[in-house]
């Protein structure tokens, strides 16, 4: 090999190394087999790219079987290199516990789960104490397996970081569970579990903890002093109180409490100033603590599927909400202060019992989204023409009988849902829409429409199903974008039909079942 490389031009390291450089990129993944097919394409890719520059060095066509033998000579450099690397990188990791258990001090990853044993391993039942002596482990992965304890050795793992449970038997945890006085990340998503040790609250150093979908009832009062914790989910339990410790978590970022059978959210919960993602639909809740609104760093709020009829005022001094899910509440007014969100960017209040919404609402300059779909709307205020941001408006299912014309000022709106109301006419302003793509119109009582419906140059489509109209305005012909029209249960229509279809040519056009 040696003879060979002395032969070989001098100036052509100048692009193995480059060549070479590029299998690097794969492997900086824990596990290079999971990558395989990866490296088999990059094998062929690289491998063709040398081929090119080799020939391109000269253009000779006898001068080329010499090259071709060269070629190979850097290849096998490659490979070499490369199973070196592998094997490099892959020091420290496992993926069963015979091979594991026979190097017990080299072990620092040892993968279990479903994608490891994807060809061999079965899942397993249980745990063997010997896993305690895998000093050096730092990220055991033992998710979707069978396991319905865990032996009081794991415990010994000091250097532990992470801990995957996901998708186990589990119904309790060894008190031992608090001696990992290194791990950072413990998934327990999945499980069985209804209580936890209130040594959990030893692990000083852990930032996530994941207990989604399990039958926790309640949480130890030591949840408090996990002072590093910055993720905690909690979704899909059956939690119905919270511990007023959670106001000890200062460093929390993400609160999920999602799918539980919450009645009410501990004052406390308002000392969590860091907290920037809270999720508490679908749960129980009547009333929201004022306290909340002392989340200074919030910038999304889930409370979705609860019970609420109304909200504390204190609601507006979340200066920096984006993000606010109040869909399918009870809800009837808006305190005024909502107004005061200046960061917000979408408001969702679908399904509730709104009557009226506070004119303030025009202050959210930065409103991008805005569902009121599903109430009892019988007007809109002029005010929402200060939205000046906003790119979605549903308006579904309400009981409108009219739109103020200063909806032509909003210039970014795309999506515009008014299907299920009590429209009688459209303003003549909303021809003024020039950024709008879609409007639904189905389900009102417009008997017909104004001609500056023309001028919504960017409408792409356009509903005007179960509508009274006596007339098809021609200036619709002049939307140069619309690819979708849907004229059903329109009788007085149906005469018009091939008129109408000339007039569009380009269009799809559905007038629905003939009868």
């Amino acid at each position: 090999m040696q003879s060979s490389m002395k032969s070989y031009p001098k100036n052509s390291t100048s692009y193995l190394k480059p060549a070479f450089g590029k299998f690097h990129r794969i492997f900086k993944t824990t596990s290079i087999y999971a990558y395989k097919s990866k490296v088999e394409s990059l094998n062929f890719l690289y491998c063709t790219d040398i081929f090119k520059k080799e020939t391109e060095m000269n253009s000779n066509p006898h001068s080329r079987t010499k090259q071709f033998r060269n070629i190979g000579v850097i290849l096998s450099i490659i490979l070499l290199c490369f199973c070196c690397t592998i094997e490099a990188k892959e020091k420290g990791v496992y993926y069963n516990l015979t091979e594991a258990f026979q190097h017990p001090t080299d072990v620092q990853y040892l993968y279990l789960g479903p994608r490891e044993r994807k060809h061999s391993n079965d899942p397993l039942w249980t745990l063997p104490k010997e896993i305690g002596k895998l000093q050096n482990l730092r990220d055991l992965d033992l998710s979707s397996n069978q396991l319905m304890t865990l032996p009081k050795e794991i415990g010994k793992l000091q250097k532990l970081q992470k801990l995957n449970l996901t998708r186990n038997r589990l119904a309790n945890l060894p008190e031992e569970i608090g001696k990992l006085q290194n791990l950072q990340e413990l998934d327990l998503e999945g499980n069985q579990l209804a209580t936890l040790p209130e040594e959990i609250g030893n692990l000083q150093n852990l930032q996530t903890l994941d207990l989604e979908g399990n039958q926790l009832t309640t949480l130890p009062k030591e949840i408090g002093k996990l002072q590093n914790l910055k993720k905690l989910y909690l979704y899909n339990n059956r939690l119905t109180t919270f511990p007023k410790e959670i106001e000890d978590l200062q460093n929390l970022k993400i609160l999920s409490l999602g799918n539980n059978q919450l009645t009410t959210l501990p004052k406390e919960v308002g000392k969590l100033q860091n907290l920037q993602e809270m999720k508490s639909s679908k749960n129980q809740l009547t009333t929201l603590p004022k306290e909340i609104g002392n989340l200074q760093n919030l910038q999304e709020l889930y409370l979705a599927h609860n019970q609420l009829t109304a909200l504390p005022k204190e609601i507006g001094n979340l200066q920096n909400l984006q993000q606010l899910y109040l869909y399918g509440n009870q809800l009837t007014t808006l305190p005024i202060e909502i107004g005061n969100l200046q960061n917000l960017q979408g408001l969702h209040l679908g399904n509730n019992k709104l009557t009226a919404f506070p004119k303030e609402i025009g202050n959210l300059q930065k409103l991008k989204w805005l569902g009121l779909n599903k109430n009892q709307l019988t007007t809109i205020p002029k005010e929402i023409g200060n939205l000046q941001n906003l790119k979605e408006l549903n308006l579904s299912s309400n009981q409108l009988t009219t739109i103020p014309k200063e909806i032509e000022n909003l210039q970014n709106l795309q999506v515009l849902d008014l299907n299920n109301n009590q429209l009688t006419a459209l303003p003549k302003e909303i021809g003024n829409l020039q950024n709008l793509k879609e409007l639904d119109l189905t389900s009102n009582r417009l008997t017909t429409l104004p001609k500056e419906i023309g001028n919504l140059q960017s409408l792409e489509s356009l509903d005007l199903s179960n509508n009274p109209l006596t007339s098809f305005p021609e200036e619709i012909g002049k939307l140069q974008h619309l690819k979708r029209l849907r004229l059903e249960n329109i009788p007085t229509l149906l005469p018009q039909k091939e008129k109408i279809r000339k007039l569009l040519p380009n269009v799809t056009i559905d007038f629905g079942p003939e009868t």
